[in-house]
């Protein structure tokens, strides 16, 4: 694969990965958490209301929650503000993270990284409270260079200010970094960025994504 003959030949030593959809298993979850959000602000017994909520999520993948939860509340005209549900949403992460999983074989592939030398980091739109649940919960955070929420910074995907940092800080050249990512906001990210990505929709993979990455390697 590309992006592994890329890394051999030592032109990328910096890896930064996306959480939700890219590392965790977390898109039926996610979506579950967006829509008990609403479950004191509208009926959630009507599935017309229901339907509604979990296509929107769908079709904001990579969207910032604030902006999600806007619509929404427009949609009901509900009076409650976004930045409110926002964090309802990410007290819900937090009290449900025991159910979200990573990916087979993704803690393996960046154990293997950081075996060869290179640095891997996490740069998520998700809430930090949340997010260093999911990494306490999996053990992995000694694994990580960088853990860095856009949200809490407020800066937003795909707003490339959190990449710009990173890579600033690194003092490492941005044609050593490579985003991993799953949507189209994540791929703005990274461009914007100025940094090469991949962008992989491991629901029409089986799954199966980092088990390929690590047959690759072996």
């Amino acid at each position: 694969m590309l992006y592994i003959e890329t890394m051999k030949k030592g032109q990328k030593s910096h890896f930064v990965f996306d959480v939700d959809d890219t590392l965790a298993d977390s898109y039926e979850f996610n979506q579950q958490m967006f829509v008990d959000t609403f479950a004191p602000y509208t009926d959630l017994s009507n599935p017309v209301t229901e339907k509604y909520l979990r296509e929107l999520h769908h079709n904001s993948r990579g969207v910032a929650m604030a902006l999600q939860f806007e619509k929404a509340t427009k949609h009901f005209g509900i009076e409650i503000s976004p930045s409110k549900l926002v964090r309802i949403n990410e007290l819900l992460h937090i009290d449900n993270v025991s159910k979200l999983r990573i990916f087979d074989s993704a803690v393996e592939v960046i154990t293997k990284l950081k075996f060869l030398g290179c640095d891997v980091s996490v740069c998520s739109n998700r809430q930090l409270g949340s997010l260093d649940k999911i990494i306490e919960k999996h053990a992995i955070k000694g694994l990580f260079t960088n853990i860095i929420s856009c949200a809490d910074a407020g800066h937003e995907k795909p707003d490339p200010h959190c990449l710009n940092m990173l890579i600033k800080d690194s003092g490492k050249d941005k044609s050593e970094f490579i985003y991993f990512g799953d949507s189209k906001t994540d791929f703005q990210f990274a461009a914007n960025a100025g940094i090469d990505c991949i962008i992989v929709d491991h629901y029409l993979n089986q799954k199966k994504f980092y088990q390929m990455i690590l047959q690759s390697f072996l």
